[in-house]
């Protein structure tokens, strides 16, 4: 996309006439004419002029100051389009994710889609009662006096709630049930079809409102300025999906939407967005479920899947108008087959609450594509910067899909456009996004917009007179919940408030007029005043932080497995890895990983990557930028992080009865001192150590980190057993198999070992496995109780530390007892290396660390599938699980992920058992599966 002072003027390649973009700041209904290249102009007020917005850049580069810009300017202008760009990649990734979850569901549910299954008698919310404000919906259904009852009472409840967090919820279950069966009905008998056609009679005004991602005073800013729908008024309203997720709100806008809707349905259309999707709603880029269980603690799961039932029913596209002049409305863009696109909308079969990812029949790829796919400068298809298998589509593919079909403009929503006016025409004026979410996420600072249809000019053919986008910018929820809208055409007088009156259409026109003037003076205000909350961009910084952080800790073995092979001191000679990497590197190797769409130069100036001193001046630390952010659990949380120690016991306690020779065999078998990642995988699985492969690697990756600057891709025995051992001391000492650990050993032999350990260490604790195979005089691989004095003696001879004090062979003899930690009378070097190893080596500690992380990410990655998992499983839709139903779900995505390679599951079983196991459940043996869920989360520890 061009910068604003670059940018053609929209469809003025229609029929050779112009549209022109109205930024609704201005006093009048119709939108001034512009020549090509110009742009609309803001009004002044009383107060001053408001000056036109410097337009995002759709370059991710840096830029020059522009017309007087300020640097904050642009470095505010930079993180709005890094927070697009971002959020690209964690879109993708939610695909990606999806998959393993489609796979979970239907591996528990057979074909049975999530969403469709009966709803349970026992959590019906038909027993409740309506609430307050909701009588006369309750009573007389959906008829324009009710329907305008219940938007009074949403406005009115929830002007007082933050904007950004939500509140307590405004509609019963009971009204909530009420409306989206009766929606599911009308659709099903209306066929439930992917497209609908339609020719708007003359005299219509169809508004055209793009992604509203749950920020209610957005629709209600539309409402109050264009007024509520009606079939006798002409004013038509065509929703073109994302109205779930992000926001807080989303429940009441589809309230309102779906609502409105059935009152009119000749005047309410409501597409189908890619976030009107149950799989996308349980993500991390999704956040409407959340939203409903949070408001409906008793019927949140309920609600969801009727919700599910509600989305399979809605239609993907409207299409209308004469041909030639036909207009197509969909949320994503352009199937990677458009030839078929028409075709198959129209004979599209039944679809599902969720799309399908891995798509295997056209009308599946025509359903993907029509929510996900984004257009794109040059010509021809390519795979999406958003990743995964997405595609995009350019200008030619456009335009042959136009001729072909004889459309004149194709609408879509989807994204923010770079210029951040809430609209933007692509493709020679054949194609226009519109996106209606002003401010979006809060944080944004960009206008929204609508499209504005006029049927009478559309009729004639005339396309470029009837389409007119306007911008807005909705002020804050609690200033946008005061105006009231104008009521519908066809409510009686009486039903109406006298500022309404009279209802004929030149008093309806004077209105509007009177509101656009009303409207632009707020709209104004707030938007100067927010740039004046955050002028450089800081909860843009934070939400960006937030993804790179996400994305980071999902691919964290891909990044360091390919930075760890671009070291730059494999360059040096002799080779030696630095743990540094070339600013260039490590940009290539996110961009390949993470996202190409993603300008990883402003990511890494934001993160502070390149070190600012010599001798690695301007290179990146990928050890300390992949350990900046970490999968945890929440102290408040339901789970304790006591689980690890079993994991690290299991594998201990294989080792720690082992000679020093055996030992050795299951590490080193050809006798070369060091160890690679299979020698290490087969050691652990010959053991029976109870790691899985994946874990194996985690081991291996954190050593070769913290410890090892080798060129070879292999790792020292010694060291590493004696961090593996360190990592299992706290589990000792949490009172493990092993009871007699040196928390209850007397004080003296503690004081002594720690020093002692300490001095050996510090020398580097290398020759310590010489030393013990030089005092095993019998070559047992074991210590008796002399050979150990005779070590330990030597030991404490050689060493300098004046806090040493040499103990009498009496002393030793009995802690040659204390070390004997598995009572079979011999003291094995696993046993040695647990009683000398000083209290606060590193090492150990990162290898624990690191492995705990390696299992809190299998689940806090695959969180949708196992959502899934969880509601197939609840039957009942209590939201509760006891052991039982935990375990069954983390097995299921273990079996999904590790498919029938037994080596490919990052989960053992007795993992499952200990995670279960420490799960905090109630007195009834259970848990809400939404709270363990929510116990792991990422952390920037920087």
């Amino acid at each position: 996309a061009c910068p604003r002072s670059q940018r053609p003027s929209p469809m003025q390649a229609v029929a050779g006439g112009g549209v022109a973009p109205q930024r609704v700041y201005t006093t009048t209904t119709a939108a001034p004419i512009m020549q090509a290249g110009q742009r609309a102009a803001t009004v002044a007020y009383s107060s001053g002029a408001m000056q036109p917005d410097t337009a995002r850049s759709g370059s991710t580069a840096a830029q020059a100051p522009q017309n007087g810009a300020s640097s904050g300017t642009l470095q505010r202008q930079q993180m709005e389009r890094l927070s697009d760009q971002v959020e690209g990649c964690q879109e993708a990734e939610s695909i990606r994710r999806a998959g393993v979850a489609q796979q979970v569901g239907s591996s528990l549910r057979g074909s049975v889609p999530l969403g469709e299954e009966p709803v349970s008698a026992k959590t019906s919310a038909a027993e409740e009662k309506p609430w307050p404000g909701e009588e006369l919906l309750a009573s007389e259904g959906f008829t324009p006096r009710a329907m305008l009852a219940m938007t009074t009472h949403i406005r009115e409840c929830c002007g007082g709630m933050d904007q950004q967090n939500g509140g307590a919820p405004v509609i019963s279950p009971t009204v909530l049930m009420m409306l989206l069966t009766t929606v599911e009905e009308y659709l099903l008998k209306k066929g439930a079809k992917a497209m609908y056609e339609f020719h708007p009679p003359p005299g219509e005004r169809i508004v055209v409102v793009g992604d509203l991602h749950g920020q209610l005073q957005d629709l209600l800013w539309i409402f109050y300025r264009y007024g509520l729908p009606s079939e006798a008024g002409g004013n038509l309203f065509l929703f073109n999906g994302d109205i779930a997720d992000r926001g807080k709100f989303a429940i009441e806008i589809f309230m309102l939407t779906l609502g409105w809707m059935m009152v009119f349905p000749g005047a309410v259309f409501v597409n189908r967005g890619n976030h009107e999707d149950i799989l996308v709603n349980t993500s991390r880029c999704g956040g409407f479920y959340d939203e409903i269980v949070a408001k409906y603690p008793q019927h949140g799961r309920m609600i969801f899947e009727q919700f599910g039932k509600v989305f399979a029913a809605l239609p993907l596209a409207y299409l209308f108008g004469p041909a030639g002049a036909r207009i197509l409305v969909v949320h994503g863009g352009l199937p990677r087959v458009p030839t078929q696109t028409i075709p198959s909308l129209r004979h599209m079969p039944a679809r599902g609450p969720s799309v399908p990812m891995r798509t295997s029949t056209v009308s599946e790829i025509v359903l993907k594509d029509l929510l996900w796919s984004d257009p794109q400068e040059q010509n021809g298809q390519e795979i999406s910067t958003r990743g995964g298998s997405l595609m995009s589509f350019g200008p030619d593919i456009t335009l042959k899909f136009c001729q072909s079909e004889l459309i004149g403009l194709v609408v879509r929503s989807h994204e923010v456009p770079p210029s951040g006016d809430g609209f933007a025409f692509h493709h020679h004026n054949r194609l226009c996004t519109v996106f209606s979410a002003s401010n979006y996420k809060g944080i944004e600072h960009n206008s929204g917009a609508v499209l504005i249809i006029t049927s009478a000019e559309l009729a004639t053919g005339n396309l470029a007179g009837s389409v007119r986008p306007e911008v807005y910018y909705a002020p804050h929820l609690a200033q946008a919940s005061k105006y009231a809208p104008e009521p519908p055409k066809e409510l009686l007088e009486g039903e109406i408030d006298a500022e309404f009156l009279p209802q004929n259409d030149d008093a309806r026109q004077k209105r509007e007029i009177a509101r656009r003037s009303t409207a632009a003076k707020a709209e104004a205000a707030t938007h100067l005043s927010i740039k004046a909350d955050d002028p450089n961009g800081e909860q843009i910084k934070d939400e960006v932080l937030r993804i790179v952080a996400e994305l980071v800790v999902a691919h964290k073995e891909e990044l360091w497995q390919a930075l760890w092979e671009k070291d730059l001191g494999m360059r040096c000679t002799p080779p030696a890895r630095s743990g540094f990497v070339k600013f260039s590197v490590w940009k290539e190797v996110c961009m390949a990983v993470l996202g190409q769409s993603v300008s990883w130069d402003a990511v890494g100036q934001l993160l502070g990557v390149q070190e600012a001193m010599p001798p690695h001046r301007g290179a990146v630390d990928y050890n300390r930028f992949l350990h900046r952010f970490h999968v945890c659990l929440r102290e408040e949380g339901c789970v304790r992080a006591t689980w690890i120690e079993s994991v690290l016991q299991q594998l201990v306690d294989k080792l720690v009865g082992l000679s020093v020779q055996d030992l050795l065999d299951f590490f080193d078998k050809d006798k070369n001192g060091r160890l690679t990642i299979p020698e290490l995988a087969a050691a652990v699985k010959n053991l029976d150590g109870g790691l899985s492969s994946a874990q194996v690697r985690a081991l291996f990756l954190t050593f070769a980190t913290h410890c090892d600057q080798t060129v070879e891709t292999d790792i020292e025995v010694e060291p590493f057993l004696s961090a593996l051992v360190e990592a299992a001391r706290e589990a000792h000492e949490q009172g493990g198999k092993h009871s007699r650990t040196r928390s209850a050993w007397p004080k003296w032999a503690t004081r002594y070992l720690r020093h002692l350990g300490r001095e050996i260490w510090e020398r580097g604790e290398h020759g310590l496995l010489d030393q013990f195979k030089a005092y095993d005089t019998d070559g047992n691989g074991l210590l008796d109780p002399l050979e150990f004095v005779r070590i330990m003696g030597n030991l404490q001879a050689h060493c300098k530390s004046p806090n040493i004090v040499m103990l009498p062979e009496s002393q030793l003899k009995e802690l040659a007892k204390l070390a004997d930690l598995d009572g079979g009378g011999c003291v094995s070097y696993m046993e040695i290396l647990l009683s000398l190893q000083p209290a606060d080596t590193a090492l150990g500690g990162h290898v624990r660390f690191d492995l705990f992380e390696q299992i809190c990410a299998t689940v806090w990655c695959h969180h949708e599938a196992l959502l899934r998992a969880f509601h197939a499983l609840d039957e009942e839709k209590t939201m509760l699980a006891d052991g039982a139903m935990l375990t069954k779900a983390l097995e299921s995505l273990n079996n999904t992920l590790g498919g029938e390679n037994e080596t490919l599951k990052p989960l053992l079983p007795f993992q499952i058992e200990a995670l279960v196991a420490n799960i905090q459940k109630d007195e009834n043996g259970f848990v809400n599966y939404n709270s363990f869920l929510d116990a792991f989360h990422v952390v920037d520890c920087a």
